[in-house]
């Protein structure tokens, strides 16, 4: 007898690659003639912006540049800043990238050193941590029996998502920023893009948000003094994806893939604005909702059958959220009092998560510098790494969570508390969506057998349960009938024996 099978597909993203590869870059920076010779270097930054990031074959590929910055004082007590770009290109390779849907790539700071050589001329070596995230779309096949008269089968209903859309685009934005004060030299530059409201027209997704520039100066009038500009720029997209559908739900996130500031001056020397221009990556992970009918077991009571089976994890949504996170703490520093905080930057790393009593822990480490002024005059960089936990109350107990959290420093602030202590407050933006997972061991195939089925050909078999509650599937499967025929013969209405000593078995 043909066995008529029919499949549903089920799709899910798989990360295939996580890892973190160390690059290294360096250059020698020599001053021109008009800025002054080094007395001190204070400080020394790296700072990256992506150019692509693109799978090709079996490798994944990212160039960017990385723009080392060194931050000195001078003999007129003045801070100065001198950069120089350097372009890099790393990959990485493997036999499964072929099927890659999505590759996105971030880029931490392990060290910058820097060293002066000259009273003109200094050495800078940059350690760069470049995060690969490469995902891949599966495709698993959800059995179903088209014609089931003789066969019986074992089901569990679940509720689960399965995946539509998983693509990152990349779209710019530029705007000009007046400043209060005149600049002479910028000392550094961050960016962070938020995602507030998205709105889904057909395969296109509607994107509003705010993308937050922060950028350090030195006062062209008085360049003992820095200046800082926070300035907000709207996010109002509109992106295609290919495979998008108006009926996925899912999360957008947002990454500033590269900075650039550049500075207008004026016939006096001095710039009294900045040309700020954003590439920003909008990664779209979109879901479908299912109720899928999985087979766990079957057989026949006319024919003998092969089974083949494999583990199959269903995914659900067990929570989708952004929030905001504020952080405070404060950190000592040796030597003279602090006066002033010249400068200050931040980045999260060894982010981590968890399910502890029941709430969902996302953990990291906050890396915080700052340029301080003591009550010498000298400026000094301190830092200092602080760990911190965000909690989340929800439905987490007895569930298998999985989930890669999204966090970004929007706001961070460092000011003098006391003579010897730097307070620090960040707003760390925190989004993830969530998804429990359960692994089930399901049929993937049936066919007939070659062997023959082994009849039992008594109308009635008593039968004596091994145990309290045995299951009336398992018995049924044994003796070649079905739990229909068990439960109408014995007057059960569960699907065990119900601490019964003895049943009567019905055949087929």
């Amino acid at each position: 007898m043909d066995i008529s099978l029919k499949h549903e597909d089920y799709k899910f993203l798989k990360t295939m690659y996580d890892n973190t590869v160390e690059e290294c870059v360096e250059a020698e920076l020599s001053l021109p003639e008009y800025m002054p010779e080094i007395l001190r270097i204070i400080k020394s930054t790296a700072e990256t912006k992506v150019n692509s990031c693109r799978v090709s074959g079996e490798r994944v590929t990212v160039d960017g540049v990385c723009d080392l910055r060194m931050i000195y004082t001078a003999e007129d007590g003045g801070i100065y800043t001198f950069s120089q770009s350097k372009p890099f290109t790393r990959h990485c390779e493997n036999s499964d990238f072929t099927k890659a849907c999505d590759a996105k790539v971030s880029i931490s700071t392990s060290y910058v050193n820097c060293r002066a050589t000259g009273t003109k001329r200094a050495e800078i070596k940059a350690g760069l941590g470049i995060k690969f995230l490469v995902s891949s779309e599966e495709c698993e096949q959800i059995l179903k029996i088209d014609d089931a008269k003789s066969i019986e089968q074992k089901t569990i209903d679940a509720k689960t998502i399965s995946l539509g859309c998983c693509s990152t685009k990349n779209f710019s934005m530029s705007d000009t920023v007046v400043l209060n004060t005149p600049s002479a030299f910028v000392v550094s530059t961050n960016a962070v893009a938020v995602c507030q409201e998205t709105r889904k027209i057909s395969n296109k997704i509607m994107i509003k948000g705010e993308a937050v520039v922060d950028i350090c100066y030195v006062n062209a009038n008085d360049k003992t003094c820095t200046e800082r500009v926070k300035h907000s720029m709207p996010i109002n997209q509109i992106i295609e994806y290919d495979s998008m559908d108006e009926r996925y739900n899912g999360s957008i996130s947002l990454k500033v893939a590269a900075l650039d500031v550049i500075q207008k001056g004026e016939s006096t020397g001095m710039s009294t604005s900045f040309d700020i221009s954003l590439s920003i990556g909008a990664t779209a992970t979109m879901w479908e909702e299912k109720e899928l009918c999985v087979i766990t077991d079957a057989y026949s009571t006319r024919m003998a059958l092969d089974l083949k089976k494999s583990p199959l994890i269903l995914y659900d949504v067990a929570d989708d959220f952004k929030d905001t996170y504020l952080f405070e703490d404060r950190f000592s520093v040796s030597g003279d009092g602090v006066v002033s905080v010249a400068d200050c930057c931040a980045q999260i790393t060894n982010v981590k998560m968890a399910v502890e009593n029941g709430e969902l822990v996302i953990s990291g480490s906050l890396s915080v510098n700052a340029v301080v002024k003591d009550t010498t005059g000298n400026l000094s960089s301190v830092g200092k790494i602080f760990d911190f936990s965000y909690k989340r109350k929800g439905d987490y107990n007895h569930k298998n969570i999985c989930c890669i959290p999204d966090l970004d420093v929007v706001s961070l602030d460092c000011n003098v508390k006391e003579e010897s202590f730097v307070g620090v407050r960040a707003e760390i933006s925190v989004s993830a969506w969530v998804m429990s997972q359960v692994t089930v061991d399901a049929v993937i195939d049936i066919s007939e057998s070659e062997k023959p089925l082994k009849r039992k050909y008594n109308a009635i078999t008593v039968y004596f349960p091994e145990e309290n509650n045995e299951s009336l599937w398992g018995i049924a499967r044994r003796y070649n009938t079905t739990v229909k025929a068990i439960a109408a013969e014995n007057n059960l209405e569960g699907d065990t024996t119900e601490n019964l000593k003895m049943i009567f078995i019905p055949s087929a």
